[in-house]
């Protein structure tokens, strides 16, 4: 199976409405019979490599006695097990009008036929739920694969959520790592209680009222997030130091532990140990333990009574296997060798900054253009170890958007020292320039750092295993980073740090923070310099 995924026929639901009235339910939509442009370029969409395709492609030979993929000319591959169904456009002719919700209640209560194959109503994510869109499968494949995917479960919260969880599984993945189900264990999600200072936004008399004041605020310090031990960073993920994992109703994000060593040096040597704190696990052996999550990363529990239970927990695994797929990981910046980062003009305006201020933080890039546009080989550097390619699936930039020209003449800079003086560098050598000029002028500055993944109280969830953090106390203190501290291994200790989320919008989301990265605790995670720590 591609990583690229497949793609698949894409329709407009008032189209399809039409050629049903034309042609009839039974034939419903005609598709062109060669395979020629005109049938291909009816597939605008792609399925991508998710969890979903790759149990598609188990099951449809069997269930529909054709090849699950066709190729092109150019090796696309094709199916038509799934149709995309986009909701954009009214239906009008003469004596009948359908608008949009009329055109969705039609199709998700009747499907509708393509050349006499009836698809039905499958999965929509909450990414296309906003755009309109909704998957439609192959009546013959959607016993099996709706069984497969609800894991056995019946929906009981909102519909909203139902739809949601259940589409984890077509989640875009990069590829997918084994992890034992008998070797995860299971903690109860700790939720902090405390008082801050706060800007309000309450309703009064119909009117927003903003006020700063004092309020309770509970927050799930381990929301999302799972420990995964070092033996589970092999292959392609092991340079790694964290995994945003999918599976059937979970998703979470993992980051790379010690957890055998936490164990050992904590003289934790029996399961038993474990579940009389009141935690659950299938394995029989401590050695067999590689992940420890809580009920926040398990979307199945919300649709059972009694939370997380060993019963619950059963419930899942015979539902799931260990394929869990891997939508993203920490990768460092494309910026001289991940030393940098680039920021926005959204960032920029939420500095404060006055014309002096202003020129301290761009005097390293207008120093950096002037040194370029003198220096040959720090030209040649600028396309080398400075600012690299980012190939990541199907993409592949140069940051400073000279991809067509840069690697002619850099082959050509490498070849002939004298190249420089020809007008075919000068030339190209001014379009940097520029570029970068115009970079700088839309706030997109160089500036040393990186874009990091929030991990959120570790040191905590690994203290709650020994029984060191007690998750029955409600107004726990951090016990390792203080307010107003972060641990980032990208910078030295002591080091202090300007924060902000991404995507940003106002000041609000700025904080200065210091690096503290002195504590033993650090020795039980390998977190890379892509993983910022904090205490929430």
């Amino acid at each position: 199976m591609t990583k690229k995924g497949v793609r698949i026929i894409s329709l407009e639901a008032s189209e399809i409405y039409g050629k049903i009235l034309k042609n009839g339910e039974d034939i419903g939509y005609s598709l062109p019979k060669k395979k020629d442009y005109t049938l291909f370029k009816l597939f605008k969409n792609v399925l991508d490599y998710s969890l979903d395709l790759v149990e598609l492609e188990k099951i449809y030979e069997d269930k529909c006695r054709r090849k699950f993929l066709f190729p092109d000319k150019s090796g696309y591959d094709y199916t038509y097990a799934v149709i995309n169904v986009k909701f954009n456009y009214t239906y009008l002719s003469i004596g009948c009008a359908l608008n949009l919700k009329q055109l969705r209640q039609y199709f998700y209560e009747n499907g509708f036929n393509v050349d006499g194959v009836h698809y039905v109503r499958y999965k929509r994510s909450s990414g296309s739920s906003r755009e309109g869109k909704c998957l439609f499968i192959d009546e013959r494949l959607y016993k099996h694969m709706s069984k497969w995917g609800e894991c056995g479960l019946k929906n009981t919260a909102d519909i909203a959520s139902w739809e949601a969880y259940k589409s984890l599984s077509l989640s875009s993945l990069k590829g997918l790592i084994n992890i034992p189900l008998d070797g995860i264990l299971y903690l109860n999600d700790y939720e902090s209680s405390f008082s801050e200072e706060v800007i309000s936004i309450e309703e009064e008399n119909g009117k927003l009222i903003a006020e700063k004041k004092f309020a309770n605020i509970n927050n799930n310090i381990w929301d999302g997030e799972s420990l995964l031990d070092e033996r589970m960073f092999t292959g392609e993920y092991k340079d790694r130091h964290m995994l945003l994992l999918r599976n059937k109703f979970f998703k979470s994000c993992a980051f790379k532990t010690r957890l055998q060593k936490w164990f050992k040096d904590k003289g934790i040597s029996s399961v038993e140990q474990l579940k009389e704190r009141g935690f659950v696990t299938m394995a029989t052996d401590i050695s067999q333990i590689v992940m420890v999550t809580t009920p926040s990363s398990m979307k199945f529990l919300k649709f059972l009574k009694g939370g997380l239970t060993e019963s619950n927990v059963r419930k899942w695994s015979e539902n799931v296997d260990c394929n869990f797929g891997v939508v993203k990981y920490d990768k460092r910046t494309k910026f001289f060798n991940g030393k940098m980062v680039q920021t926005s003009y959204q960032f920029i305006n939420t500095l404060g900054l006055n014309e002096e201020t202003a020129e301290q933080l761009l005097k390293p890039s207008i120093d950096y253009i002037s040194s370029i546009r003198q220096d040959y080989d720090l030209m040649r550097y600028h396309f080398t170890d400075g600012i690299r390619r980012e190939i990541d699936g199907d993409d592949a930039e140069i940051s400073d958007g000279l991809a067509e020209r840069c690697d002619v003449i850099f082959r050509l800079m490498n070849l002939n020292y004298g190249f420089k003086e020809t007008r075919l560098y000068k030339h190209f050598r001014d379009d940097v320039v520029e570029n970068l000029k115009k970079k700088l002028k839309v706030g997109k500055i160089l500036l040393s750092g990186t874009n990091a993944t929030l991990f959120g109280n570790g040191p905590e969830m690994l203290m709650a295993i020994s029984g060191e953090f007690d998750v029955n106390v409600k107004y726990n203190e951090s016990l390792v980073l203080s307010r107003g501290e972060i641990a980032c291994f990208r910078f030295e200790h002591g080091r202090k740090l300007a924060c902000a989320r991404s995507p940003h919008i106002t000041m609000g989301n700025l904080y200065y923070a210091t690096n503290n990265v002195r504590n033993d605790i650090w020795n039980y995670f390998d977190l890379g310099d892509n993983v910022v720590c904090v205490n929430a």
